[in-house]
């Protein structure tokens, strides 16, 4: 118990002087930052009574928000009513109830209590001990707050605390976008469509303010984590210490839930080649060098539980649909990842020279970046193959991606028989054909808001 306490003294050295949460690890880094993400949706929230879940691969932002929560809401008389504490620590449920149990009753008080719980997915079945404090009453005037680096563990509240989230929600960190990317380095640039205001004469305006392809040809190297990105813009590379960052958190998760680095590696290498091409499992596991297609689906879910991967379904948008047994698609969560898994597969130090000089895999991110733009629009994204493919379904617009120099109708057949609005991302085209829309990549992914807004696109 005295163990227990030190720990948590160390943790939270504001509980003797509020003013050390300036000198915070994370908030000091956050500090010397180039371009500071911040996602105002969690820090300005009404936190209630309740369990609150925030989840997103490691290294994205979720640790510093909370310590920035700390930040803006301490003060003297309540500095000990913010306990953060790194899961990690810890090994079993049983250890997570004694330390909220010890911290509650060392600091008792009135007033509402924080309660953050980092990377509590690193401990099996912790769910199960929020469960049990909450069963026992351990709940009014307490905001419990949960973050996880995979949803192994997170998949469980559902089953497990059904009714007992009080006014908990979710948040999801996801990596920076590149309209988001582009905005904070050119704040004074207004990014809105404006009413009225035509996508060629938007496309015209934007380009005419800042350098719009040179900064699509940074994020395509460098992707949508925030470290990365900042050393990306300081040194125009990416080092040695941030690859190894990367790569132990995925060797870490893949240790952690009894899988073999060699295995995940064979599957890696044949995710990138299968990029922008649907696959079945059976066919994936002969090509991987694998034995069984079972294999294979244990280790995407893996992958996908730990925010590494995303699987989109074949949709039959005739018969309204989707279709779970039929071949898959499969990208990558953030753009980076190609270079590091280039790295830890092949050992080549990532460059932008070496993109620049390679049009397959600037296409197949070209590709992995219209998936990702619109599962963030619309949620919900699908495929559909019958004769032809059709990259990307959702609800009633039907998308392809296109990133070449010349576009015929031949290379988007499949999306002529879509009965719906039909857009083509190209790479530097803007312009109608009949019923088809090309927009640019990069005008594509400055373009944001609800689905009803695409839905009338001329």
């Amino acid at each position: 118990m005295n163990n227990l306490l030190e720990k948590i003294y160390t943790s939270n050295p504001w509980f003797e002087n509020e003013q050390l949460i300036e000198k915070d690890l994370h908030l000091k880094e956050l500090a010397e930052s180039k371009q500071i993400f911040l996602d105002r949706k969690f820090l300005d929230h009404k936190f209630a009574d309740g369990v609150y879940i925030a989840t997103g691969p490691r290294q994205i932002g979720k640790t510093t928000h909370l310590k920035l929560l700390i930040q803006q809401k301490i003060i003297a008389s309540n500095k000990t009513t913010f306990l953060y504490f790194n899961c990690d620590l810890l090994e079993t449920k049983a250890e997570v109830v004694e330390l909220v149990e010890t911290y509650l009753k060392n600091f008792p008080t009135r007033k509402r209590v924080f309660v953050m719980l980092d990377e509590i997915t690193s401990v099996k079945d912790s769910i199960l001990g929020i469960k049990y404090l909450i069963d026992k009453g351990v709940k009014k005037n307490i905001t419990y707050i949960l973050t996880g680096s995979s949803t192994v563990e997170i998949k469980k509240t559902g089953e497990f605390l059904p009714g007992r989230r009080g006014k908990g929600i979710d948040f999801y960190f996801a990596p920076v976008s590149f309209r988001d990317f582009v905005k904070i380095q050119y704040s004074e640039v207004d990014f809105d469509l404006r009413a009225k205001e035509s996508l060629e004469k938007y496309y015209v305006r934007i380009k005419n303010k800042i350098p719009l392809t040179s900064l699509l040809d940074s994020y395509f190297f460098c992707g949508g984590i925030p470290r990365i990105i900042n050393e990306y813009l300081k040194k125009k590379t990416i080092g040695l210490e941030n690859l190894n960052l990367y790569r132990d958190w995925i060797v870490s998760e893949i240790a952690k839930n009894g899988k073999r680095e060699n295995v995940a590696k064979q599957i890696v290498a044949r995710i990138i080649l299968s990029i922008t091409s649907d696959v079945s499992y059976n066919s994936f596991a002969q090509d991987a060098g694998l034995g069984s297609h079972n294999t294979v689906y244990e280790y995407l879910n893996f992958l996908e539980d730990a925010f590494v991967v995303s699987q989109i379904y074949n949709y039959d948008y005739h018969q309204k649909k989707i279709n779970f047994r039929k071949n898959k698609k499969i990208y990558l969560n953030d753009p980076f990842l190609f270079f590091l898994f280039d790295w830890w597969l092949n050992g080549r130090t990532p460059s932008i020279e070496l993109l620049s000089g390679d049009p397959i895999l600037k296409s197949r991110i070209a590709e992995n970046l219209t998936f990702l733009h619109l599962r963030k629009i619309f949620k919900e994204v699908y495929f559909n193959r019958d004769s032809e493919e059709i990259d990307f379904i959702c609800g009633e617009i039907a998308f392809e991606t296109k990133f070449q120099n010349k576009i015929s109708t031949e290379d988007f057949k499949g999306l002529l028989r879509f009965v719906g609005k039909k857009i083509v991302v190209s790479k530097n085209i803007l312009e109608k054909r009949g019923e088809v829309r090309l927009l640019p990549l990069e005008l594509f992914l400055l373009l944001d808001g609800i689905p009803e807004k695409w839905s009338v696109l001329p």
